[in-house]
């Protein structure tokens, strides 16, 4: 049986989302969610060692994005020993990384 949270907002649980170790690419990834996902609200936890993004629903982070905001060529794989952990089920292509919820289940 699965539950979700409640937010005090009344809003469930439903945050999806990377958990990255801190660091340079960690704030690249940071960056370049916001600019890829304009019409969520983008919450990131600082816990020092590491930082959780929270999107509802779903999260997107593209490798044009991030390649920008490195200002360097970037391969979506540089993401994977930076992952800690992440919320949510992840899809990830040469040219993104997505984290979603699949409501079908």
């Amino acid at each position: 049986m699965t539950t979700a949270s409640v937010r005090s907002d009344g809003l469930s649980g439903n945050m999806v989302g990377p958990v990255l170790r801190a660091g340079e690419l960690a704030d690249a990834v940071v960056e370049a969610i916001h600019r890829d996902n304009p019409d969520q609200e983008v919450t990131v936890i600082d816990k020092r060692a590491y930082l959780r993004v929270q999107v509802l629903g779903e999260c997107v982070v593209r490798r044009a994005t991030l390649e920008e905001v490195l200002r360097r060529p970037f391969l979506m794989q540089e993401i994977e020993p930076i992952l800690a952990s992440f919320a949510g089920q992840i899809e990830s292509t040469e040219r993104y990384v997505r984290f979603f919820l699949d409501h079908r289940r």
